[in-house]
């Protein structure tokens, strides 16, 4: 299980270089692509957009339906 968010992209960290840390600054991954960094680390909050449109819209709106199918791909 992932730690807690929010999740950060430090550069180094502890002397790890390109880690993605927790919101007890436990290092989750290292040596992540620089230019993916930000992208991975603004995960849990990315998921937490799409659990609140899919929870807000209905069955038949296309945008609750993609945000649906996305969080069942990221289970």
């Amino acid at each position: 299980m992932p730690g807690p968010a929010p999740w950060r992209f430090q550069r180094t960290i502890f002397g790890v270089a390109n880690a993605i840390v927790d919101a007890d600054k436990r290092i989750l991954v290292a040596n992540v692509p620089a230019s993916d960094g930000p992208l991975m680390a603004a995960a849990p909050t990315m998921r937490a957009v799409l659990e609140r449109i899919a929870a807000r819209l209905p069955e038949e709106d296309e945008l609750g339906r993609l945000a649906r199918r996305a969080i069942a791909c990221a289970q």
